[in-house]
């Protein structure tokens, strides 16, 4: 449990500076406590929400760490109305890091897929699973998450992946997930999974494309290493 300082009430001199600087400099010029504690509004002064805000930094272990919590977690530390807050704050850093899919635009290689979705998912707490579908010509037509579960990994359910690409009239799937841990190898479960896709893409004429497990500026693509036979993404 995190103390959350409220004696600290009176004003102090040059209590506004955080806001100043950030004003005045931009974001690069002010520390993460600084940052986070913009954010999160902790007491009467911008120097008791810089000093709650480093003892938060602290108990989590950084921002990064923080970043990924949980709204438990949060709601415990910060009060159920900072944590919202502040997961609403991180979900939009992701999307506007993120480059979009954007229609007409084919993905044509894993580094798109990669560059699309590292920001949006890589520093999840938990594993989430999306399908990419595409048309003819490689362009993707829709996205869905189609399986969201722990750290350790999630279930992923081949039928509802291909009645998803049939309802889209898609010609072909891109399937992309996180790995929390930061490394993208594999595991013997996504090997598993892939392989199932593979044989029921090839059954049902609706190739898996591509499965990219995406992690922190890493990234591992079943395509380019050889793992899905006949498939093909066209390369750039």
């Amino acid at each position: 449990m995190i103390d959350h300082d409220t004696a600290d009430n009176a004003p102090r001199e040059g209590s506004d500076e955080p806001l100043a600087r950030l004003r005045n400099h931009g974001p690069e010029a002010l520390s993460e406590a600084e940052l986070l504690g913009v954010l999160l509004e902790h007491g009467r002064t911008h120097a008791a929400s810089s000093r709650y805000a480093a003892r938060v930094l602290d108990a989590y272990g950084g921002a990064r760490s923080l970043a990924r919590a949980g709204f438990g977690e949060l709601a415990i530390d910060l009060g159920a109305k900072r944590a919202l807050r502040f997961m609403a704050a991180i979900e939009l850093s992701r999307r506007a890091l993120s480059e979009p899919l954007r229609a007409g635009v084919p993905l044509r290689s894993s580094r798109d897929v990669h560059r699309a979705f590292e920001a949006r998912v890589a520093e999840l707490p938990d594993e989430v699973v999306l399908a990419v579908l595409l048309d003819v010509k490689q362009r993707p037509v829709a996205e869905r998450m189609i399986a969201r579960g722990s750290p350790a990994g999630c279930a992923v359910s081949v039928r509802e992946v291909f009645a998803l690409a049939v309802r889209e009239a898609a010609v072909g799937i891109v399937l992309v997930h996180n790995h929390p841990s930061g490394d993208p190898t594999p595991s013997e479960a996504d090997r598993a999974i892939t392989d199932e896709l593979v044989r029921a893409g090839l059954v049902l004429g609706l190739p898996l494309v591509d499965h990219v497990i995406v992690a922190r500026s890493k990234a591992f693509s079943f395509l380019d290493a050889g793992l899905l036979g006949d498939a093909r993404m066209e390369q750039p």
